[in-house]
């Protein structure tokens, strides 16, 4: 994988997708708005997150045979006999995703991660419920193990599972997104990212890897991902700076980690149309939210936008548990608005 400087990819994406004056933001020096940016080698260790070690799993509560998770916005199992995993929204939106392979055993729960495994194949499956999603981890132990992997999502009769300019998501029938699968993306054991891709077949998913190399395991990582903003938690702080106030906006793991993901691959279009699918359903939660619509005018909805965007494109803030946005910061675009790590001065 060729380096690229991603936080200057993502951040202009993110403006296009938006639909900023980017003509405008070329008029500034990039390399004085992007003092920081992250250089990927291809290699895990290059991003600000470690997505297979630092994504933490949701509570659970467990009994003989599953899993449970049990939020106010979302509910989810993971089958210890079956390799299956159901997740449903506070809206009803419902799918059960499983591996087609009746030979994955269950093997243990670690802190969990379900784990199934193949003795005979030589590779594994672990199965994790997020705060907003879910995921599934492929380990690939040998050679000799497959390196495609179908995928079966049981849905109702009006979503389907569509590709769009090389992205995926399960729509319903007016054509909303009801979940977004994050970025394929595969590594080996030494933290270098290796080629990987999904693809519909048979109203299936499958994910190939392509690796020749002899660092296993090999890694592989399916992400589904459906509510983006914790809105139980979101919230505006009047005592935050003396008084001044700070609009806290509380983003799902799963959503970090989609975004995250995309950081792999670095700027290309298909990252734009991705992200701009994710980061519209992320600000329209944020902008529904009762406490936005009380505290944040009209007139500083701009800047907050601004200050939004740039805790999603920014290495330093992404990964907050809580992004701090702050209506009487002076207005100084989107580019300003980033020299300064999001707090406009």
């Amino acid at each position: 994988m060729k380096k690229r400087v991603l936080v200057i990819g993502i951040l202009c994406a993110l403006l296009s997708m938006f639909k900023f004056n980017v003509a405008v933001f070329a008029e500034t020096n990039i390399s004085e708005v992007v003092k920081e940016s992250i250089e990927v080698n291809g290699n895990m260790g290059d991003l600000p997150m470690d997505l297979l070690k630092d994504v933490e799993v949701a509570p659970y509560e467990e009994n003989k045979d599953r899993i449970f998770t049990n939020e106010k916005d979302f509910a989810a199992e993971i089958n210890l006999e079956e390799n299956k995993i159901n997740f449903s929204d506070v809206e009803g939106n419902e799918i059960t995703v499983l591996v087609d392979d009746p030979d994955l055993k269950f093997e243990n729960n670690e802190d969990g991660t379900i784990i199934f495994t193949n003795a005979e194949e030589d590779y594994s499956v672990e199965n994790q419920i997020l705060d907003g999603g879910f995921r599934q981890i492929f380990s690939i132990d040998s050679k000799e193990a497959p390196k495609e992997f179908k995928i079966d999502i049981e849905m109702k009769e009006d979503y389907s599972l569509v590709e769009e300019e090389g992205m995926f998501y399960i729509k319903d029938s007016n054509g909303n997104n009801i979940y977004n699968i994050g970025k394929a993306w595969a590594v080996d054991s030494l933290g270098n990212f290796v080629e990987t891709k999904y693809e519909v077949k048979n109203h299936s998913l499958y994910q190939t890897v392509n690796y020749s190399g002899d660092n296993y395991p090999v890694k592989a990582d399916p992400l589904f991902c459906s509510d983006t903003i914790d809105n139980t938690s979101t919230k505006w702080d009047k005592n935050y700076n003396s008084g001044k106030g700070t609009f806290s906006v509380y983003t799902r793991t799963c959503t970090k980690a989609y975004i995250t993901a995309h950081w792999v691959l670095g700027p290309s279009s298909l990252t734009v149309l991705s992200q701009a699918s994710i980061m519209s359903d992320m600000w329209s939660e944020v902008t529904a939210d009762a406490d936005f619509k009380k505290y944040i005018s009209s007139s500083k909805v701009g800047r907050i936008k601004d200050q939004f965007i740039c805790h999603a494109a920014n290495p330093l803030t992404i990964y907050k548990s809580s992004w701090n946005l702050e209506p009487w910061r002076p207005d100084k675009t989107l580019a300003g608005t980033y020299i300064n790590t999001c707090n406009p001065e």
